[in-house]
């Protein structure tokens, strides 16, 4: 019997994401900080593996999340990827 977890990719719609202001799709429900910058590359984002990634917070605050972070994720999560250089 195949685990849930080990799915298709068919079998669970896609949470819809946004990364530097493009949507990106993502089938895994908790993925870690470097499957969403793998996915948003995939899709065409221009950014880096090496990229700090941010989930932007409701109140206007930002947290980064470390690429081996698994983060639960919903429709219209907004990140932030920036170049690890970028101090603004």
């Amino acid at each position: 019997m195949a685990s849930p977890d080990k799915a298709g990719e068919g079998s669970k719609p896609a949470t819809r994401i946004e990364v530097n202001g493009k949507v990106v799709e993502i089938a895994d429900k908790e993925p870690t900080g470097a499957a969403i910058k793998a996915a948003a590359i995939r899709q065409g984002v221009q950014i880096q593996p090496n990229f700090v990634l941010q989930l932007e917070l409701p109140n206007g605050t930002s947290r980064v999340i470390p690429d081996t972070e698994e983060l639960k994720v919903h429709n219209h999560m907004s990140f932030t990827a920036i170049a690890p250089d970028d101090n603004s």
